[in-house]
């Protein structure tokens, strides 16, 4: 800490600092005294630079020194307004000092990374979704969890799994299998009849109400019996552990392995590939549908079929083909501020429901596109996401009137990014309100100032055109993400008909 006339004098000659400032102003307000000295050099100080030598040829004469002069009202006004400056641009300078940055947090310890023909009891919960510490019940199907300290668990249903932390869970039922590498020795797996330690190792875990079976594939485990001593397990051995400790051999037969997920993945995806396909001819036959892109073009082609009786092509700018849902669906990238889909969309409806199968990768802007009329103004609309993650229809107003943004609830999280995600909007003219939905189901509804007919026109997926800025500049507003399939319909669509197309 400085001495208080060090403090005064950095002052007096404009070198204080930040800090100093800041630590003047605060010994100023501790301090009643200080203020006084203070006053005393401001004082001492206007009489130095009142005060000129006498200039004699060939030599410079000082002046003596003055009498102390007594503070007059206005010495002593002037001076209080001077300490008040100092206190107002001390206090500017502690609140223009950067805030410590604030980070996003989140709960979770693991990650459903894979899944097929999965089936819940609890809450659906899809591949990509990180999980928090809570219980997961499986009906059926089978789930790949791999834990954040490095374990891979696959678990077949009917099971429940409690998830504790980044390196434990209880089994309370049903068939898992575990790969645990080396940065996840120590991972550990509870039952109702003892513990299981893995000690770096491949080992299955079959937990029933009668008993509970361990088998050790490869490595070692340590088994902790609820009633009996630690048990070392190697590679080709089981143990059935209950009342009693049995020792078994090992069998890999009966525990799902990656090879099986892999099989049964793509069964599962060329099935659900097919029903797309069969589902996507029926939405074609629909009058009202005014743009149907499913992105399965030849990738060598820079524009979107529209599948529409009469549409448009939508025209590919920078964007880049990538795989979809499934493989062998197409899809396009969005990364860089050029990448977008041209189209025309309706110069002129009275409904409007518009759906995508979206991928986001980051909200990194504080407007992300998904579908843009060009320009703004005059009941043109702008579908995007914000950067706090809210699902925005903003709809411009007729010339003379105010535009409406129609927003969801932060619904965007990083949880969500990475995820396949069904996303729909809704303008609906005779209810006078717009409907958001997510995955089928309904997210928000917001009630319309002005129902009047939109005007989307010519539109952009995935980025932005301002005509109005040519020359100035345009907002940055790409999205980040991949995109599989678009469609809008000069109608309102149900949430049966939402939701199927969600599945």
């Amino acid at each position: 800490m400085l001495e208080a006339d060090t403090l005064i004098q950095h002052y007096l000659e404009g070198t204080l600092t930040d800090a100093e400032a800041e630590e003047l102003h605060t010994r100023l307000q501790n301090e009643p005294q200080l203020g006084e000295k203070l006053l005393q050099h401001f004082e001492m100080d206007a009489m130095l630079r009142a005060t000129k030598p006498l200039a004699v040829p060939g030599k410079v004469i000082q002046p003596a020194l003055m009498p102390k002069r007594r503070f007059t009202f206005a010495t002593v006004t002037t001076v209080a307004a001077m300490a008040a400056c100092l206190a107002l641009a001390s206090t500017w300078v502690v609140l223009s000092l950067p805030k410590p940055a604030t980070e996003d947090t989140t709960a979770s310890v693991a990650v459903l990374t894979r899944g097929v023909n999965l089936e819940w009891e609890s809450a659906t919960i899809a591949p990509g979704t990180p999980l928090s510490p809570g219980l997961l019940k499986l009906k059926s199907g089978i789930a790949q969890i791999e834990f954040y300290q490095g374990a891979r668990v696959l678990i077949e249903g009917p099971a429940e799994l409690q998830l504790i932390s980044s390196g434990e869970a209880t089994c309370t039922r049903g068939k898992l299998s575990a790969n645990v590498p080396p940065q996840a020795k120590g991972f550990r797996i509870n039952t109702p009849k003892g513990t299981i330690v893995d000690l770096g190792t491949e080992f299955g875990l079959d937990v029933s109400e009668a008993s509970s079976e361990v088998h050790v594939f490869k490595g070692e485990v340590e088994l902790h019996p609820a009633s009996e001593s630690m048990k070392s397990l190697k590679e080709g051995q089981a143990m059935a552990f209950a009342a009693q400790t049995q020792l078994l051999a090992a069998n890999s037969s009966s525990f799902a392995s990656l090879n099986d997920l892999d099989t049964r993945t793509a069964l599962s995806d060329r099935t659900q590939f097919e029903r797309w396909r069969t589902a996507s001819g029926k939405l074609n036959a629909d009058p009202a549908l005014k743009l149907h892109f499913d992105f399965q073009d030849d990738d060598s082609t820079r524009s979107l079929r529209n599948h529409t009786p009469h549409g448009e092509e939508g025209s590919i700018v920078g964007a880049s083909w990538t795989t979809g849902r499934w493989p062998g669906k197409g899809a396009l990238e969005f990364r860089n501020v050029s990448d977008r889909v041209r189209l025309s969309a309706p110069t002129e409806v009275k409904a409007l429901t518009m759906a995508m199968w979206v991928r986001i990768n980051g909200l990194d802007r504080a407007f992300n596109s998904l579908f843009m009329s060009e320009g703004w103004g005059d009941r043109k609309i702008h579908w995007q996401i914000t950067h706090e993650g809210k699902i925005r229809l903003g709809i411009a107003g007729v010339p003379g009137k105010h535009h409406q943004d129609c927003d969801t609830e932060v619904f965007f999280t990083p949880e969500r990014f990475g995820r396949w995600t069904h996303l729909a909007v809704v303008f609906d003219q005779q209810a006078k309100e717009v409907r958001h939905y997510a995955n089928g189901m309904l997210l928000a509804k917001i009630a319309l100032k002005d129902n009047a007919p939109l005007k989307p026109g010519i539109a952009e997926l995935g980025n932005w055109n301002d005509r109005r800025s040519i020359g100035n500049g345009v907002a940055i507003r790409h999205l980040s993400g991949t995109m599989d399939e678009f469609a809008l319909w000069d109608r309102v669509l149900g949430e049966s008909e939402i939701a199927a197309m969600s599945r």
